[in-house]
């Protein structure tokens, strides 16, 4: 009796785990606009960060109100720190959302070889070593919502968190640039297996966990935000270059500084 091979992803191979991927990056996106459209918070989304305003255009155009917010259905946790079991869940599910929406197109670019492509088994290992970075993330989520420092649109509401985050952000891609070696293709063979996209997520925290703490800096319901650090992020992949670490830490620490000064 034969066992069923584990399908190939990646651009050259449209089958089962392609279908998978492309699943899991429009799930995040269509999680975070939802969370968006019935957010139930007053005020105009053009407060939710960068480049929200065109969003309360698009609101006022679907809804006729840019202002009118409340909603029976909501996405998002509680904008204080009472925080309940579904809350907690609303806060697990948005970050998660977020991974699948931000991280899962790096799986585009580290495509696999035509003898080692992905399994799905390997782009659910890849998914798995993100969870403990979302557990962190909803544990200060929570946080800052109790402190009363993130705004009903989870937005920082001072700008000395924000300029800590940056220079933090900014150390570490420094750190990265002066103590990384070389990076290596280290995943040429593809995601074979579910322990490879383990390995592979895990390579993957150092350089990109760092832009996804600018979220909680621009917004956390901020989907314009979250479509450019996904392209950072996919760059930041695809070219494996130390170089462009120190070009993030400089562009942090710049970004730290204007901050500050304003």
């Amino acid at each position: 009796m034969t066992t069923l091979p584990d399908i190939p992803i990646g651009i050259h191979a449209g089958r089962r785990s392609e279908r998978l991927i492309f699943a899991l990056i429009a799930l995040g996106w269509i999680y975070a606009l939802a969370q968006v459209l019935t957010l139930d918070t007053p005020g105009s989304l053009a407060q939710a960060g960068p480049g929200m305003a065109v969003f309360a255009h698009i609101k006022a155009q679907l809804f006729g109100d840019p202002f009118a917010f409340e909603t029976a259905l909501s996405f998002c946790a509680a904008s204080t720190g009472n925080w309940g079991v579904h809350d907690v869940l609303k806060a697990a599910a948005m970050w998660l959302g977020m991974i699948c929406a931000m991280m899962v197109p790096v799986l585009l670019v580290r495509g696999p070889s035509a003898s080692h492509p992905h399994r799905c088994s390997g782009v659910a290992g890849y998914v798995v070593a993100w969870l403990p970075f979302c557990a962190v993330a909803v544990g200060v989520q929570w946080a800052l919502q109790n402190a009363d420092q993130l705004s009903a649109h989870a937005l920082l509401r001072h700008d000395g968190l924000s300029v800590a985050i940056l220079l933090g952000i900014a150390c570490l891609y420094f750190g990265s640039y002066v103590f990384a070696a070389k990076q290596t293709d280290n995943d040429a063979e593809g995601l074979t297996s579910f322990r490879a996209g383990l390995a592979l997520g895990r390579r993957c925290l150092p350089c990109c966990g760092p832009l996804m703490l600018i979220m909680f800096v621009i917004g956390l319901m901020n989907v314009v935000g979250m479509l450019v650090l996904t392209g950072l992020m996919v760059l930041l992949m695809a070219a494996r270059s130390k170089e462009l670490s120190l070009v993030l830490s400089v562009g942090a620490l710049l970004w730290a500084v204007l901050l500050a000064a304003v």
